[in-house]
């Protein structure tokens, strides 16, 4: 799984604002950034087998019911990849005054 398999699903939501890993500077409120943190490969004794990654999409907004409708968004779009497990976050940062509404996915490839 890539970036690249994510973007489709999801460059319609926040008006086409959606970024792997960082905003453009300058880039107006709201946006979406989405990133692949962390990936562990299984072993078995012929090699490697399956990976189960982890996609972390930061919806930010100018108020959290925005922030938490374009998560809603994202949630949906991303439903065909078949996720094992999602987390769900929230959070503030004054120096922007945005609020993020977080999707932490857990996938399979």
């Amino acid at each position: 799984m890539t970036e690249a398999d994510v973007y489709p699903l999801i460059s319609d939501v926040a008006g086409g604002n959606v970024f792997p890993y960082v905003a453009p500077s300058g880039t107006a409120a709201p946006w979406v950034v989405f990133l692949f943190p962390s990936g562990v490969a299984s072993d078995v004794f012929c090699g490697q087998a399956e990976t189960a990654s982890t996609l972390q999409i930061d919806a930010w907004a100018q108020s959290i019911d925005e922030a938490r409708t374009l998560r809603s968004q994202i949630r949906a779009a991303l439903a065909p990849l078949n996720s094992v497990s999602l987390n769900e976050m929230n959070d503030f940062e004054p120096d922007t005054a945005l609020y993020r509404a977080t999707l932490e996915v857990q996938l399979w490839d």
